[in-house]
């Protein structure tokens, strides 16, 4: 029955949302990969404009592809527009310089009284998120890793005796906070509670530099579900689905937690192919349809994609090219 509730929701989804839906959003983004794998920048372009005009809320790691593929074609009013969005959205001057291509953009004369604004763009970021939870959200988090820790890390013979006892009774205790904050607010993704403090940390240049700017993602409540649901379902999909629509929850986190739970109740919850997968070749045009659902890419582009991103680390150009999801 969950089932046929969760497929009604995606066939009246145009119905049943406003004009900011962020699972074409999701798609538009994936789109625009592809734009950028064939070099039809002019697309990626037309995409990103889109993107800029349709939605208020842009997720931070798009912001810094959109500034990425605007340095690339040389497009500086772009660029400014780009990055003065980012600085919106929370990521730092630190960040961009240390980008191969981002840091381009701080040369055009577009872009100076931007750059020369940056604190009162991060005030304004700051003013859009409700740093009271995120700092809740925060303390959640320690406690978490600190079980987390003592379970894949703790002397061998307490892992799954007392340490595993208490961290799935930590994991039960947060996926009820959690749940009434998703209740109350939203799902407490990036967009209400930004990314903490830890983004102001400018010792991750050196992780930028290895990797490129692939960590901006706000993970703290959905790695706590994920610990959840890896011994426990609660069905929350209905909230979930919602959150994704309205740009609070990514929908890779939304493919990535069920995920989980398929692993645990294969015939009660379905697989999108983000973290465990389904491998049977026979099911793949039925993962896709769902994974498009939520406005994902086909498993085959993902899997393209992870080739790639695979690929770029072993040659070190991470820095150096346009992110790709």
């Amino acid at each position: 029955m969950k089932r046929v509730v969760i497929g009604l929701i995606f066939l009246f989804m145009p119905v049943l949302t406003d004009s900011q839906n962020y699972i074409e959003y999701h798609r538009t983004i994936h789109r625009i990969d592809n734009d950028v794998l064939a070099m039809n920048y002019k697309s990626a372009i037309e995409r990103l404009d889109s993107i800029y005009a349709g939605y208020g809320f842009i997720y931070a790691r798009h912001c810094i592809k959109a500034l990425q593929i605007c340095v690339t074609v040389n497009d500086s009013v772009r660029a400014d527009q780009w990055l003065w969005k980012a600085l919106v959205q929370g990521v730092p001057l630190w960040m961009i310089r240390a980008n191969e291509l981002t840091q381009k953009s701080l040369l055009y004369s577009t872009t100076q009284n931007t750059i020369e604004n940056a604190a009162n763009l991060n005030a304004m970021y700051r003013s859009s998120i409700d740093e009271n939870l995120s700092r809740r959200i925060d303390s959640l988090f320690a406690i978490d890793q600190k079980y987390t820790r003592r379970v894949n890390d703790g002397f061998i013979l307490l892992r799954y005796t007392i340490y595993g006892a208490q961290w799935i009774m930590n994991n039960k205790r947060q996926f009820k906070i959690i749940k009434e904050i998703i209740d109350h607010y939203g799902f407490p993704g990036e967009q209400l509670i930004g990314f903490g403090f830890r983004i102001e940390d400018s010792t991750a240049i050196g992780t930028i530099q290895r990797h490129g700017p692939t960590f901006i993602d706000e993970k703290r409540a959905f790695l706590m579900l994920i610990h959840f649901f890896t011994s426990h379902q609660k069905d929350i999909n209905d909230q979930l689905l919602q959150n994704v629509i309205g740009g609070y929850l990514p929908a890779y986190h939304f493919g990535a937690l069920n995920d989980f739970m398929a692993k645990r109740r294969p015939k009660k919850y379905q697989y999108y192919n983000v973290w465990h997968c389904d491998s049977r070749a026979e099911n793949v045009p039925d993962i896709n349809q769902r994974r498009h659902a939520i406005g994902l890419n086909t498993v085959e582009e993902q899997l393209r994609n992870h080739s790639i991103h695979n690929e770029r680390r072993k040659l070190r150009t991470l820095n150096s090219e346009i992110l790709l999801e």
